[in-house]
C-alpha cells in the first residue's frame, strides 16, 4: 500500500510538467489511493522511514504547486507590462 502511494505522489508530480487534465486526473487517483490508505494505516504499523518519505514527497509536491499558482497569479500582470513595454 505504501508503494502504491509512493508511485501516486511520484505521478502527481510529474503530471505538473504536463497539462492540467493529467494534474486532475493524478489529484483524483492520489485522493482514491489515500482513502484506501486511511484502511490500511489502522491496520498496520507504520515504519517511520515509510512516513517521512512520503511526507517529504508530499512537501515536494505542495512546494511544485505553490510556485506554479504563483506564476498563473503574476502572469496577468507581467502580460501588462509587457504590452506596456511594446508601446
Amino acid at each position: 500500500m505504501l508503494k502504491t502511494l509512493d508511485t501516486s505522489l511520484q505521478s502527481l508530480e510529474k503530471s505538473f510538467m504536463l497539462s492540467y487534465r493529467e494534474v486532475l486526473s493524478e489529484t483524483n487517483n492520489l485522493e482514491n489511493v489515500l482513502n484506501n490508505f486511511k484502511d490500511y494505516s489502522s491496520k498496520q504499523e507504520i515504519k517511520k522511514s515509510k512516513l517521512i518519505k512520503i511526507a517529504n514527497a508530499l512537501e515536494k509536491i505542495s512546494i511544485k504547486n505553490e510556485y506554479k499558482l504563483n506564476l498563473l497569479k503574476e502572469f496577468p500582470e507581467y502580460f501588462s507590462s509587457l504590452k506596456e513595454r511594446k508601446k
